[in-house]
């Protein structure tokens, strides 16, 4: 005897099609950025759908960063770029439904941010990435700018390393502890700001040579330190408690 499943299918509805349409067409540059889309009326035509299942399409598409919606005679609405912060507010979110605590978070990172330097060992313009990154690391590393300079050289680091993906990743990472590294680092020194530079310029002169195993070994090995003191420091400590009072 045959079984016949009972699971039911779910039927998208049209404000869903019609967003999937729309973002389509938006990814791939058909609808270019900071282009308006056709008005309410061309939109409702060509999709034979209302006015409400219109703007449920385009607030579904807002919620999303795709799209801005100006109100007024002169409004509509306009494909804008996505913003990474929104895949970060949500991975966030996320964590602290889900209760990660914040050690574990930076785990992840001692193991991802090597992928860095083990990338650009292997780029072909690695000499002038390292050029660059050693910039950052002479004029924007003190005691007083140390997070912000930590965040920038990675951010520019991961979009050298030409892995587009990773590079997306790691903002994303960054955008959720941001603040609790800006705030961890808050009361460095001279001496921590010091140090940071050479560490940091010993494993991009490894990535420079070309020694991309060797860097990344050495980079891990540092954060690993990190991470031992998060875990000292703020043992226990889970996302959530890391976002109380922002």
């Amino acid at each position: 005897m045959v079984s016949v499943s009972t699971d039911r299918v779910r039927v998208p509805k049209t404000a869903e099609v019609v967003a999937h349409t729309l973002r389509t067409q938006i990814v791939r540059g058909e609808i270019a950025e900071g282009e308006p889309l056709p008005s309410e009326s061309a939109l409702m035509e060509r999709f034979g759908i209302s006015r409400p299942s219109l703007r449920e399409a385009f607030r579904i598409l807002e919620s999303e960063r795709l799209i801005e919606v100006r109100r007024g005679s002169r409004g509509g609405a306009r494909a804008i770029r996505p913003d990474i912060g929104v895949a970060a507010r949500y991975l966030g979110v996320i964590m602290q439904f889900d209760q990660v605590e914040l050690k574990e978070v930076f785990v992840a990172r001692a193991y991802f941010e090597p992928l860095g330097f083990r990338l650009l060992a292997q780029a072909p313009n690695r000499a002038e990435a390292a050029a660059e990154l050693r910039t950052i690391l002479e004029e924007r590393f003190d005691a007083e700018h140390l997070a912000e300079a930590y965040v920038s050289f990675f951010t520019a680091l991961f979009a050298r390393a030409g892995n587009r993906p990773l590079e997306l990743l790691y903002g994303a990472l960054t955008e959720v502890v941001g603040r609790e590294l800006a705030d961890a680092i808050t009361d460095s020194t001279d001496s921590a700001a010091s140090t940071a530079r050479k560490v940091l310029g010993k494993a991009l002169s490894l990535a420079e040579k070309g020694d991309g195993a060797a860097a990344s070994e050495f980079w891990t090995k540092q954060m690993l330190q990190v991470v031992d003191s998060v875990g000292e420091h703020h043992a226990g400590k889970t996302m959530v408690e890391a976002t109380d009072g922002y």
